[in-house]
């Protein structure tokens, strides 16, 4: 897996974005990723044995080049996947339709009732009705009040893919965003096992996002989700996603931790190793106190909840003695 941040200009300000760190840094003359990145990012991905080729940003489809590097890609013979919040121009749209749907999945973070944007979520629908069976709907779930059953008529009214990608909106480094704190995580376990029982029902799967644990829902639930559940807590590891200026990160949540540049040798593996070792340390505990005494942390069926939330948490604590490889994430 890795990711392709081809631009970092978005035409949404989400409160909870996890990509606001590796925008800052940029200018908008800086925001777009060169042809000739983008051409070696192809070449890594094939060098890589990866034959998806995901795009996001930002919003991806404001890139002033979006349909030619689509076409880039297919000719390759890459699979698409496209990360949009589906406010792109209608000529990414025409582009997009025509597009076979077995041959491309637009991830769709759907805008929230509780955003209260009518006008923008009209456009987002109609980006719905245009691509219909190509959308995979999602959600980024940043406070305890949202509610999920607004994604099932998306489903069945545009005919979109039956499944559903849930996200837990996890903080930066820079905690410059908002974030859904672990307390209300119970809460929002019983809301998504609602969403559940009503998407099953409508033959309609449910997809997770890194971060989730699996103690957010009781265990009474364990059978009924079954393989979800199994994925659930050991999910988080480096994305690979790969900047407009040609450097990668493990993931966006920890911009500020590493970047590592986009080489002619570079292999998805060696940076999967390099990021794993940064990183190792911090699978020995989790989110909340108690993950310590946790058997599933200890036989790794649980890693222990977002990476950046636990570094997070260390920030903010002092150490008499400090932890092999992590010091400098200790000082105050």
């Amino acid at each position: 897996m890795a990711n392709l941040s081809i631009t970092t200009l978005c035409n949404k300000t989400c409160p909870y974005c996890f990509a606001e760190d590796s925008r800052q840094p940029y200018s908008k003359k800086g925001a777009f990723m060169s042809e000739a990145v983008f051409d070696a990012a192809l070449e890594y991905l094939a060098r890589s044995g990866i034959d998806q080729v995901r795009l996001l940003g930002g919003e991806p489809t404001l890139h002033p080049q979006f349909n030619r590097m689509v076409d880039k890609a297919l000719e390759r013979g890459f699979q698409l996947m496209i990360f949009s919040n589906g406010l792109m121009p209608p000529k990414v749209q025409e582009r997009l339709r025509r597009i076979d749907p077995g041959e491309v999945v637009i991830l769709l973070n759907t805008i929230h009732p509780l955003e209260a944007d009518p006008r923008r979520m009209r456009r987002q629908q109609r980006t719905m009705e245009i691509l219909g069976p190509r959308v995979m709907p999602g959600v980024n779930i940043y406070s305890r009040r949202q509610e999920l059953d607004y994604l099932l008529p998306y489903v069945e009214q545009y005919q979109l893919i039956r499944e559903i990608r849930l996200g837990i909106a996890h903080p930066v480094l820079s905690e410059s965003n908002v974030f859904l704190h672990p307390k209300f995580y119970k809460e929002i376990g019983l809301k998504i096992l609602d969403l559940l029982h009503k998407a099953r029902a409508l033959d309609i799967e449910l997809g997770f996002d890194c971060g989730f644990v699996p103690c957010m829902f009781p265990e009474a639930a364990a059978e009924e989700l079954g393989e979800m559940l199994q994925r659930t807590g050991s999910c988080c590891h480096p994305i690979l996603d790969l900047l407009p200026d040609g450097n990668f990160i493990s993931c966006y949540p920890l911009n500020n931790l590493l970047k590592l540049p986009l080489q002619a040798d570079t292999h998805a593996q060696q940076l999967m190793e390099t990021f794993e070792e940064k990183l190792a340390p911090y699978r020995r505990f989790g989110i909340y106190d108690h993950c310590a005494g946790c058997p599933l942390l200890q036989q790794s069926y649980c890693n222990g909840g977002c990476t950046a939330f636990k570094m997070n948490r260390l920030r903010h604590r002092s150490f008499a003695v400090p932890i092999d490889g992590m010091a400098p994430l200790l000082v105050e």
